[in-house]
Formats: C-alpha cells, structure tokens, sequence
C-alpha cells in the first residue's frame, strides 16, 4: 500500500483516471501524515546501522546542557581540546558511478511490471559526481549547533576575549568539507558570542595532523596500498551473507542475480542511506533490502573499518602517534602555564578531520577492543560488538578533552584532572572505567606512546613482509 502510495505521489505511477480528482490530495495528507508520524517516532527505518554515514543526531541523542557536562567538585577548568569529523556531507566521487549502475540497470532489465520497479525507474538520479563529498547544508548545521554547545557549556574557555587574542586555536584537514566544517564552526561560535567582525576566526590547514595516514610511508605500504591487507572483507563480499542479499535483490526487480555485484548492492545501501540523511526520506531503494541485510551491510563497513583503521592491524592505530602526542603537548603547555600563574595561551583546540582521522586515535587508547577480531566468517558472533563504527564516529563525531585544575589538591600528581567525552557523551577511562582521572595517571597509563623518541620512526617505510609481524599486543 505505501509503495503505491509513494508511486503516485512521486509521478512515477499513471496518474488517477477520471472521476478520482480528489484521491490523489487524500492520499497527499495521508502520506504526509504517515511521515509525520514517522518523525515523531523517531525511529526511521534502520538508521542505527548506516554506519560512518549515520546522523549524529539520531545515534547520539544530544540535547541542552545537563549534568554530564558539569565540572567536577572543586574544579577549574583551563582548557578544551577537541577533535572533530567534519559535518554530513553528500556523496563522494567513487560511490556515485556505482549508483548510477544499478539504477541503469533498473531501467532496462527490471520487471516494470513491479510496482517497485516502476518506483525505482521513475526516481530521478540527482547525485553526480561534482558533489564529491561536499558539505551538505545538514553539516553546515551540525557544526554551528556543536559550537554553540560547546560554547555554553564551557563559557570561560569559549569567551569574546580568548576569541578575539586567538587564543582558541583551530586546526584542519585540507579537504573542503573539513575547512567548511571549520568555518561553519567558527560562525557558530561567533553567533553565540555576537560577534561579526571575524577577528579570531583563523584557521590552519595541518594534513601532517589531520590527514596523518597520507603521511604514514609504512600504514600505506603496509595497508593502504596492499591488496591484501582487507582479505577479510572481501571473503565477506564474496560469503553467504552477501550471496543472499543479491539473490533476493534480483527476485524483487525480476533481473538475473548474475547482474548483481556487491558493488550494486552497497550502492543501493547508499542511496537509502543518503536519501534518509540528506532528505529525510524514506526511499524506495530501501525496499530492496530487509532488516537481516543492512545488519551485514553495517557488518561490512565495520570489516572494511577494524581493517583499515583500527584493530586489524597494528599500524592503523600507531600511524596517529603525532595527533595523539599533539593533544596531550597542548595540555602540558597549559599545565606549565598554570603552574606559573600565566595566562593560558590556548583555552581551546580544536581539530577538524575525517573519520580516518578520529577512528586511530580511539583505537590507540584502547577504546571499542573486542575480545575476538572482526572476520569474515564470525558475523553472527559479532552481532553485539563493541566496534560500531556509526556509533563511534558517525558524521560530526567529536572526541572531546576536558582538562581541570583540581583546587583541592594535595600534591602535583592530583592537581589536574581529565575527563573525556565522545559525542557530547562521558567517555569512561579504558584503564580504570572511571570518567575523571588524574592527568598524570594518564600519562603514565599512555607513557609509551606520549614519548616521542621512542615512536619516532612508527611511520618509516616497512616492506609488506612486515605485515606479518605485527603484533596487537605489543607496542
């Protein structure tokens, strides 16, 4: 019923014959009213398993500054240091030629006889690939908003003063969706500050930092640029799972299975993804999948994810040394200049990058570890995994430090005090599970990878052989 309803809505069913004038707006406040019932729920269909393309707003429930953001008793707070995946942004260049093919392919082999292949037809391919994954309006928002959050809930670090002697330092990827994600930021900042004379709203283009696995000579020897280093994930494509998905795809369209490939079915994964969270709409393209299928297809991305950046092999999370060491460089500064009764020279750093960027540095400190790797063969054992990468970085994630002096404090060693939050969430210490740590305690617990001599050579070149010797559990 509702796939003949969207039909005629959308123009691509025959229009009503004479004498049903007034169904079609009937069916018009019916439909809208179904969508509205729909967002009100706020429950639109699978949208927990889009992966690093879900909504931030939709996985991590923000909301006004509660009690999670306060400051812990007796405390200061001197600095904030963030980093931050940049807004929704529309497609990139390497997805929409898939697109395009398996709607091409609707349009001459599908059975039109369907109601749903009529529906697929007749939708209009507006992606190209010019949009290569720019910042779509959604993400403009999403970081105006972040801003003004950010700047409520820390309004001595966030302040017209710091803001106007640059003493908030913002850092970015040189990807146009990240440098527009920054001034989206800035312009929310700005915003909530009342300002419009920009005089603080500089920003540098840091790759070495932000895009630092294009830097890494041995991640892209040993991963990027090795054919088999997601061996995994393509006996995943080529398992059981994803058999399935592509023979009742070709059952719906009434197509051969033979012109199905994977490539077409993340494509079409794609589109009812990007219809949702660019359009907020319910598309079509999602009625060629079952609930079972976008659990794999979420299942896949996460393979494609552990084995490219984070647990599968060693170098993912260690090619992020330099941005790990930076945030904690940062934060000493801040420690000496307190210690001096100086003026802080940064009460906020932040950093704008990509998913590739934030999803190491987690995996560096210990976050999202499964007792047993992701693999091909083991989907149905992963079912509820910690390492869900919408969860963990969907677009506009943000992994923020909060750093304290503690007034209270007997000693150095407890005089300041950190706390985490990913996603605006508290995130728990892996070390202890505790949600604020003494500084040092930190240190110490990441001793090893703060020493920059010792990493110095992590990212030198590496013969592919070496793949071999990298061991989890060993630094």
């Amino acid at each position: 019923m509702l796939r003949n309803l969207w039909l005629r809505l959308s123009g691509a069913a025959p229009a009503p014959g004479p004498g049903r004038a007034g169904s079609r707006g009937s069916l018009l406040i019916l439909w809208v009213s179904i969508r509205l019932c729909a967002a009100s729920l706020g429950r639109p269909p699978w949208a927990e398993y889009y992966g690093t393309k879900s909504r931030y707003e939709v996985l991590s429930g923000v909301s006004a500054p509660g009690t999670d953001w306060l400051a812990p008793a007796n405390c200061t707070v001197l600095q904030v240091n963030a980093l931050i995946r940049h807004g929704t942004r529309y497609p990139t260049r390497k997805n929409v030629p898939h697109m395009v093919e398996i709607h091409q392919l609707i349009r001459e082999q599908g059975d039109l006889g369907s109601s749903l292949v009529q529906a697929l037809a007749g939708w209009h391919m507006w992606y190209n690939e010019r949009m290569d994954g720019n910042l779509h309006p959604l993400g403009i928002s999403e970081m105006f908003k972040l801003a003004k959050r950010l700047s409520a809930r820390f309004p001595a670090l966030f302040a017209v003063q710091s803001y106007r002697e640059k003493r908030l330092k913002f850092l970015t990827s040189s990807k146009h969706r990240c440098v527009n994600s920054t001034k989206s930021f800035i312009q929310g900042l700005e915003s909530y500050l009342n300002l419009s004379d920009q005089e603080g709203g500089q920003w540098e283009v840091n790759d070495g930092l932000m895009r630092f696995f294009d830097h890494c000579e041995k991640f892209k020897n040993l991963v990027e640029n090795n054919n088999t280093a997601l061996h995994q994930v393509e006996i995943f494509k080529n398992g059981p799972e994803m058999e399935r998905i592509m023979s009742n795809m070709a059952k719906k369209l009434g197509i051969s299975s033979s012109a199905i490939n994977t490539n077409m079915v993340e494509a079409t994964f794609y589109l009812c993804t990007y219809e949702f969270i660019l359009k907020g709409v319910i598309s079509p393209w999602c009625d060629l999948l079952d609930k079972e299928d976008v659990e794999v297809l979420e299942y896949l991305g996460d393979l494609k994810q552990y084995w490219k950046r984070s647990y599968g092999y060693k170098i993912n999370g260690l090619s992020s040394y330099k941005l790990f060491q930076d945030l904690f460089q940062y934060m000493d500064q801040t420690i000496e200049e307190s210690e001096r009764n100086q003026s802080i020279s940064h009460t906020a750093v932040l950093r704008f990058g990509h998913a590739e960027t934030l999803l190491p540095v987690l995996t560096l400190m210990g976050y999202f570890k499964d007792d047993h790797p992701l693999l091909a063969n083991n989907f149905k054992q992963q079912k509820h995994r910690k390492f869900k990468s919408g969860r963990i970085s969907p677009f506009a994630a943000n992994l923020i430090l909060v750093l304290y002096r503690f007034n209270g404090a007997r000693g150095l060693g407890e005089k300041y005090r950190l706390q985490l939050f990913l996603n605006e969430r508290p995130l728990p210490f892996p070390h202890s599970g505790n949600l604020i740590a003494d500084y040092e305690e930190v240190k110490e617990c990441y001793q090893q990878l703060i020493e920059s001599l010792k990493f110095s050579n992590v990212c030198e070149f590496a013969t592919r052989e070496d793949l071999i010797a990298l061991d989890h559990d060993e630094f």
